[in-house]
């Protein structure tokens, strides 16, 4: 049985991602912990962390951005695609399935990354190299996912 976590507040995406987006809009950084496994194998579930702040250049293809993709309903996944002002969004971690939203509608951008207690720069080199490679082919992504889902957890 497991203990429970005290001093918890549990809010609905919709008010805690609203109140999120207010404070990146008004100039403030967001820390937060990754939730899901959408954005695998880089980023995983309760033990990763984002820092998001209010973009400060045009959203290019291969960030990672939070989106809303419609009211109240927000994700944490990488442009694959941009068409005029339509941004197509995928997560690392899907093997299908997009979502789509209007460049405007880019709530907050990467500043960094906190993988296993390390920060990484979503512009560095390690970043961008691993992101790189990550294969775009849903046949290849979906292996190389079931594998990382079967390995130990101290090597994930």
């Amino acid at each position: 049985m497991t203990t429970p976590i005290r001093n918890t507040v549990e809010l609905p995406n919709e008010i805690f991602l609203g109140e999120v987006k207010r404070l990146i809009a008004d100039g403030h950084d967001a820390t937060l912990r990754v939730r899901g496994f959408s954005m695998r194998p880089f980023l995983e579930d309760r033990r990763d962390k984002i820092v998001l702040t209010r973009p400060t250049r045009t959203p290019q293809v291969g960030d990672a951005v939070l989106a809303e993709i419609a009211p109240g309903k927000y994700v944490y996944h990488r442009i694959i695609r941009i068409e005029g002002d339509k941004v197509t969004l995928k997560g690392d971690g899907n093997v299908r399935g997009t979502e789509q939203c209007h460049i405007s509608h880019i709530v907050g951008a990467t500043k960094h990354l906190i993988r296993k207690d390390k920060t990484y720069s979503p512009d560095g080199r390690r970043w961008r190299y691993y992101s790189a490679l990550w294969p775009k082919w849903p046949f290849a992504r979906r292996v190389l996912l079931a594998i990382h889902r079967r390995l130990p957890a101290t090597w994930r």
